[in-house]
């Protein structure tokens, strides 16, 4: 399966659920939340995950082998989005389940995708005492400046026992990506 960067608009029928996705373990949770409530309302669901060249993160001083090339962070972003889409579809076959992967700040991409959307879906970490983190900036940004209505999701604790998902293994940030459902 091949993700494409696409325009939200050419999706037709009822405003979608878009959730962002980024391989924590709180966007899982978010996509766990928002598969369930896009099966509920019978709408789709539009997985979003902004990626951007890391060589724009990276000290100018890092050596060669620790840079990855723009190419690498998009299949990067690509993989994530394919195991995310997967386990979805695993888990819901009957679910309207559609993907973007698109360049870009994360708080831009997310807003210009839910700009016509039914909910905004986002994940928030948890302390390990389990209580929710502050807002990170990219949810901060999209509480403020969203169209429609956010949701926050905590992460699922690493006690807990969910099946509606299989596990999906976190996307490293700067290391080659290696993901895998578990089983």
């Amino acid at each position: 399966m091949r993700i494409q960067e696409t325009n939200l608009r050419e999706f037709s029928g009822a405003r979608p659920i878009v959730v962002g996705v980024n391989g924590s373990r709180a966007s899982l949770a978010a996509l766990r939340w928002a598969v369930a409530e896009a099966e509920a309302r019978k709408v789709p669901l539009v997985t979003v995950h902004a990626w951007e060249p890391s060589v724009r993160r990276r000290a100018p001083y890092a050596t060669v082998a620790e840079r990855r090339t723009p190419a690498e962070d998009r299949e990067s972003g690509q993989r994530l989005v394919q195991v995310a889409v997967a386990a979805v579809r695993m888990a819901h076959p009957g679910a309207d389940v559609r993907a973007v992967l698109a360049e870009g700040p994360p708080v831009a991409v997310l807003l210009r995708y839910s700009d016509d959307a039914l909910l905004l879906t986002l994940g928030q970490s948890l302390y390990r005492d389990g209580s929710p983190t502050e807002l990170g900036p990219v949810t901060r940004a999209c509480v403020r400046e969203s169209h429609c209505p956010v949701v926050t999701v905590p992460e699922l604790r690493a006690t807990a026992r969910h099946s509606e998902l299989p596990p999906v293994a976190p996307v490293a940030p700067v290391a080659p990506v290696a993901t895998a459902l578990a089983g």
